[in-house]
């Protein structure tokens, strides 16, 4: 199985709108493969068709495989899951971690910041 090539598929079928072949793809590609990318990728897009619940495993998976990139967008888009589900204590974990990450580019502040936003707005 080239995953590469499925998960090149699976991102122009997103691109195209049609996450539910998206979503087949990307459960191929978990099912087997350890790539973070993969993982978190089926988790974003099932939260693009409103799969909330659906897609904390896969973003949980993706985080605990540690990305050697993009972790605090993941850890992100896992709080917005979480907060979705009623689960807000759980987000605002998700949220201090990447509020305390060092930008993972010079320029990448921003997603501490969004990190440091939401902690504002959600945690009492």
């Amino acid at each position: 199985m080239d995953h590469d090539a499925i998960y090149r598929d699976a991102l122009v079928l997103e691109d195209q709108g049609k996450h539910s072949d998206a979503l087949v793809h990307y459960k191929a590609l978990t099912a087997d493969s350890s790539d973070p990318r993969y993982h978190i990728a089926y988790g974003v897009c099932l939260q693009r068709i409103g799969l909330w619940s659906e897609s904390i495993g896969p973003l949980t998976q993706g985080v605990e495989l540690k990305p050697h990139y993009c972790l605090g967008d993941a850890r992100l888009f896992l709080a917005e899951s979480l907060l979705r589900c009623g689960r807000k204590k759980d987000a605002v974990v998700q949220w201090r971690i990447v509020a305390a990450m060092e930008p993972e580019y010079p320029s990448y502040q921003e997603v501490p910041n969004e990190a440091k936003r939401m902690l504002e707005l959600h945690d009492a």
